[in-house]
This record gives C-alpha cells, sequence and structure tokens, in this order.
C-alpha cells in the first residue's frame, strides 16, 4: 500500500481505539470511514448472525437522507443483493464484497441507487464467532466503481479492526446477559467489567490510560449504582449473569 493508504487506515483505527461501548465504536467508525475514505453512506451493524446484522439493521448508519432510507424500506430492501445467501457466503469466505461483483448492472443499481446519487456499493464482515458478527456497508458518490485501491485497502483494515470489533461485540455480549437494570455510562461498564475480572485500580487505569483517581470515582458510582458491597460481590454478580 502506499504511504497515503496506511495514513488512512492508521487514521480510521485511532479513531475507534479505546472508544468505550459498542454504539460509540459503531458511531466513531461510521464517521472515520466518511472522513477518511470519504464514502456516501455506512452503515456498522451487529448481530448474532450477518443476517440478522443486516436485516434487522441493529447498529448505527450516517451520510443517508431520510428520503434514501424511506425508499430503500419501501422498495427496497428485499431487492438488496447485500441481504442474498449467496452474497452472505461470499462475504464470509471473502471478507469484502463490492456490488459490482454481486449484482452488476442490476436493477437494484440502475433504478434505486443510482437515481439517489450512488454508484456502486461495498460490504465486510468480522465474524466474531460466539461473540456476534460485525457488518460495515459503505457507499460511493464520486467514482464508477469502488477503487481497486480502496478493497485492497479494505481488506487490511478489516484484520486490524477484527480484535477491537470482537472486543466490544463481547462486552456487549456481556452486559446483556447480566440482564440488569444498572444505569451505567459505557467508561463505567468497562470499568466494571475489568473490575469484575480482578483487575486492579492500577492496572485498569493503565488499560484505559486514564488516572488511578478517576478509577476509583467510577468504581464507587460502579458499586452504589450495583448495590454491591466491594469488588468481590461484583464479581459474584457478574458471573452470574455471565
Amino acid at each position: 500500500m502506499a504511504a497515503a493508504d496506511y495514513r488512512r487506515l492508521v487514521g480510521v483505527l485511532e479513531a475507534v481505539d479505546r472508544v468505550p461501548g459498542l454504539r460509540g465504536f459503531q458511531e466513531q467508525l461510521v464517521r472515520a470511514l466518511q472522513s477518511w475514505y470519504g464514502y456516501a453512506g455506512v452503515a456498522v451493524l451487529h448481530g448474532d448472525t450477518l443476517r440478522e446484522a443486516v436485516e434487522k439493521g441493529c447498529g448505527v448508519q450516517g451520510g443517508y437522507s431520510p428520503r434514501f432510507l424511506a425508499d430503500y424500506a419501501a422498495r427496497w430492501a428485499d431487492a438488496d443483493p447485500f441481504r442474498t445467501e449467496r452474497t452472505h457466503r461470499l462475504l464470509m469466505s471473502a471478507g469484502v464484497v463490492t456490488l459490482n461483483e454481486v449484482a452488476p448492472d442490476g436493477e437494484y443499481g440502475e433504478r434505486f441507487l443510482r437515481p439517489h446519487g450512488i454508484s456502486d456499493k461495498v460490504g465486510t464482515v468480522i465474524d466474531g464467532g460466539a461473540a456476534g458478527v460485525l457488518y460495515v456497508g459503505m457507499a460511493v458518490r464520486d467514482s464508477p466503481h469502488v477503487p481497486a485501491r480502496d478493497v485492497a485497502v479494505l481488506h487490511t483494515l478489516r484484520r486490524h479492526l477484527a480484535p477491537l470489533a470482537v472486543e466490544q461485540l463481547t462486552r456487549h455480549r456481556e452486559q446483556l446477559a447480566l440482564g440488569t437494570d444498572w444505569r451505567l455510562t459505557p467508561r463505567e461498564w468497562e470499568v466494571a467489567r475489568l473490575a469484575a475480572h480482578g483487575l486492579t485500580n492500577q492496572r485498569i487505569a493503565d488499560r484505559l490510560f486514564v488516572g488511578i483517581d478517576t478509577v476509583k470515582k467510577h468504581l464507587t458510582r460502579i458499586l452504589d449504582e450495583t448495590g454491591c458491597a466491594n469488588r468481590a460481590q461484583l464479581a459474584s454478580r457478574w458471573r452470574e449473569g455471565g
């Protein structure tokens, strides 16, 4: 890759590194892909499977107009080539797939995307196994097709994003498994998770790049919100939920 490609890759990774919470990670990834790659629209979706991620649309999207989204939902969702089993199999094996590969000159592109100013789309998937799946879909406006150079960079970006995405998916699944009504911020959830897994205040501070006093303040709030008397009780509650 050229130096400019490495700068874009690093720019995206720096934007999402150490972001607390899955939704924050998704929001930052949307903005970074728009900023560093100029994609017209970006969707970052998650689910237990690729089909669930794509069809239920649980996640964050940006750059698409309300008219585009309404038209898609009303008329074109069922015709979307990225919702077919064939494309899902190709995504899971190849990692990155363009619309031109699965439906060149198809009705979906000609009658739906192009009237909205979109010339091509590309999707990539990160399979987190038991933690779930993260799907990223991106739309192109200023080029007839997704440039081959961008596809190559996306393959590399996907490999570097994978451990960050899997960690976020794992944390999110742990929170859901707890099944509590704890009202914690994303950062407090992360401190709670690390404390429940036995990390000391200093190690938590080092992991999250914050001061030890900040960790102590978070833990005080966490214990108060969860009703736990101490870290041992918090760890017990966490294990019961997991």
